[in-house]
């Protein structure tokens, strides 16, 4: 028998983890007016990953618990830019906004590596686009979330309905839409024990998915997981093939 009672429980004290870990910050630079419109900049000169963190897209959770992530990839040696975004209740079009605004200023292709919301954030910048795109346990399915009540209503609150309230908006940014064809470049990673995203919403995506045994949701971005090794390899290989101008 599953005991869910015990993942919940560690992915409970992952986050309360990543949350008292001491290390500093990155450089902060805005990109936009708005307070959330920064980013954090870890690591030396080379080609970028952009993490985008998660947190079910409430105004209250921001990159805090996503730098132990950005400061153990600089440590391996890969420069990361953390970046911040507005999120609003009802409005998620501010967000994509923001992502808009901060790829307009990019003078080179980048690999997009977004964690639960942040993850399908991530994935929005492969509509339309030959983006990387490496999300670990995403929101892949917009519509999907919402009839599921995930993170207590948390997507139909951000989304300002369901998905037959808001049905274009679900249908421009719902990952299990857009991401049909299968783009290129584009991985998601869910593990079989997360208690905060189903692990059916990546391996029902039209896009490429690894799933990850004995994961729960924060094991993904944790540096002292035993699955970091394998995060960490994920990146590197997604950087790698990033265009030769990236390198």
């Amino acid at each position: 028998m599953i005991d869910h009672r015990s993942f919940e429980q560690q992915e409970r004290a992952a986050v309360d983890r990543l949350l008292r870990q001491p290390g500093d910050l990155g450089a902060i630079t805005s990109y936009g007016p708005h307070p959330d419109q920064v980013i954090e900049v870890f690591g030396e000169p080379g080609p970028a990953v952009v993490y985008i963190h998660g947190g079910y897209f409430r105004p209250a959770i921001d990159r805090a618990h996503a730098r132990p992530f950005a400061r153990a990839l600089a440590k391996a040696g890969q420069r990361v830019v953390l970046l911040e975004y507005r999120r609003v209740p009802g409005d998620p079009s501010v967000a994509i906004e923001d992502l808009d605004l901060f790829e307009s200023r990019l003078a080179e292709p980048v690999l997009w590596v977004g964690h639960s919301a942040g993850g399908m954030l991530a994935l929005t910048r492969a509509y339309q686009r030959q983006a990387a795109v490496l999300a670990l346990a995403p929101v892949a399915d917009l519509a999907r979330a919402s009839r599921l009540h995930l993170g207590d209503h948390a997507v139909t609150a951000w989304m300002g309905g369901t998905p037959e309230q808001q049905s274009r908006r679900y249908t421009d940014l719902n990952p299990q839409v857009r991401l049909s064809p299968r783009p290129p470049g584009v991985l998601l990673v869910h593990g079989t024990n997360d208690q905060t995203v189903p692990v059916a919403l990546s391996q029902d995506s039209p896009a490429e998915s690894l799933v990850l045994p004995d994961a729960h949701h924060f094991d993904l971005i944790d540096p002292e997981s035993e699955k970091w090794p394998q995060i960490l390899e994920l990146v590197r290989s997604a950087v790698r093939q990033l265009p030769p101008q990236a390198r």
